[in-house]
């Protein structure tokens, strides 16, 4: 039987296989072709979410021209607010958890590692509608070929995302900021700048650019170019998050230059121990050769795939506290069907209709504590966390 050439074999798999995920992003995506959160906040949802009573939230709909929520036929009970319909009441009384501009820096976040399968994606996406749903604005800077955060906020990379689509636009030199390329969602509280696989060949393109500057001085500036253009956009959001590539290349360098803090996505097993360990060992190297002055609000370790029915995982959990001390989140990313069922049909466990309670518990836990080493950070928020004894 004669051999299918090479590029016909190809084309088949991909006429298959992109059909196939066409489909699936069809799946999470409104009827009118365009992804949108169909989960409803119950009235007790939503006054914990504002930060006040369900009858001050009723009183205030009429004011705020506020469409009144659909009823359960069966119950006559309200069925729930829409997120801009809460952040809506947020801003009318005041209540959102902003930074405050004349007293705090933005937080530049880079979920990075350079192991594939750890769950660098999933990590930023579901802390970015955490933090989205907690009422922060979150720029999301999908800077990964792959493109996996990209698509799941509802864009399909190369079918709709081309190179001037995303932060290539910037730093190839035909935009003075990345504003221009930053996108709305259809989560309140979060813009986008995508991805596609015009990131991955940019890098011989960055390569021969540095290439081609004629000092050190010049080449290292190279790397702090996706710094200077988070810093045009970076006043209107309170949090940035950066999806890296999982490889070292000049983009996931210039992540690491423009980030303020890491988290580091680690499985509880020993390839991915060893592997974070030689990450920690290659950035420690780049940094200074690159950024020596660098410095980071923190570097944490953020475990992630736990599954705790192994006594080799609890295990292992216990000697990556050991060896990495403050450096690692005491919080755990369980492995959960639910997020990796819910992610396979490009929707979070967040934006479900009806959310699994316990999964959303778990990653409240994780994104917690995150929540709290940004808010650390921010000198406007001291005196409330002093309050709750948080030091």
């Amino acid at each position: 039987m004669p051999a299918t050439p090479a590029i016909d074999k190809l084309d088949a798999i991909l006429a298959y296989s992109e059909n196939f995920l066409d489909k699936m992003h069809e799946m999470g995506q409104s009827p009118h072709a365009r992804k949108s959160l169909q989960r409803l906040f119950s009235p007790s949802e939503a006054a914990a979410m504002v930060g006040r009573d369900r009858t001050t939230l009723a009183r205030a709909e009429a004011e705020l021209g506020i469409e009144l929520p659909a009823r359960n036929p069966e119950n006559n009970r309200r069925v729930g607010y829409t997120l801009s319909q809460i952040e809506a009441f947020r801003q009318h009384f005041g209540t959102s958890p902003h930074r405050d501009p004349e007293r705090d820096q933005p937080m530049v976040i880079a979920c990075q590692n350079f192991k594939g399968g750890v769950g660098k994606s999933t990590s930023c996406i579901n802390l970015a509608h955490y933090l989205a749903l907690k009422g922060y604005r979150v720029l999301v800077i999908d800077t990964d070929s792959q493109a996996t955060t990209t698509s799941m906020f509802g864009y399909v990379p190369d079918a709709e995302i081309t190179q001037e689509d995303t932060i290539l636009a910037y730093l190839g030199g035909g935009q003075p900021t990345l504003e221009t390329v930053i996108r709305k969602t259809y989560f309140e509280g979060i813009d986008l700048i995508p991805a596609c696989l015009a990131l991955y060949e940019a890098e011989i393109a960055l390569v021969l650019h540095i290439a081609e500057q004629t000092t050190p001085e010049a080449r290292r500036a190279v790397f702090a170019e996706l710094s200077y253009g988070i810093q045009s956009v970076a006043g209107n959001y309170d949090v940035v998050l950066l999806d890296s590539p999982p490889a070292l290349g000049v983009i996931s360098l210039n992540v690491l230059v423009a980030a303020d803090a890491l988290v580091v996505p680690t499985a509880a097993k020993m390839f991915d121990f060893s592997s974070t360990v030689q990450f920690f060992r290659m950035i420690r190297t780049y940094v200074a050769q690159l950024a020596p002055e660098k410095n980071y609000r923190w570097i944490s370790v953020l475990t992630t795939l736990f599954d705790q029915r192994y006594d080799s995982q609890r295990q292992f959990v216990d000697v990556m506290r050991a060896c990495f001390g403050e450096s690692v989140f005491q919080r755990v990313f369980f492995h959960a069907a639910e997020v990796i069922n819910a992610s396979a049909q490009f929707i979070g466990p967040y934006e479900q209709i009806k959310p699994n309670r316990k999964v959303l518990e778990m990653m409240d836990g994780v994104f917690g504590e995150i929540e709290l080493a940004i808010l650390r950070e921010w000198p406007s928020k001291q005196a409330a966390l002093n309050a709750k004894g948080i030091i």
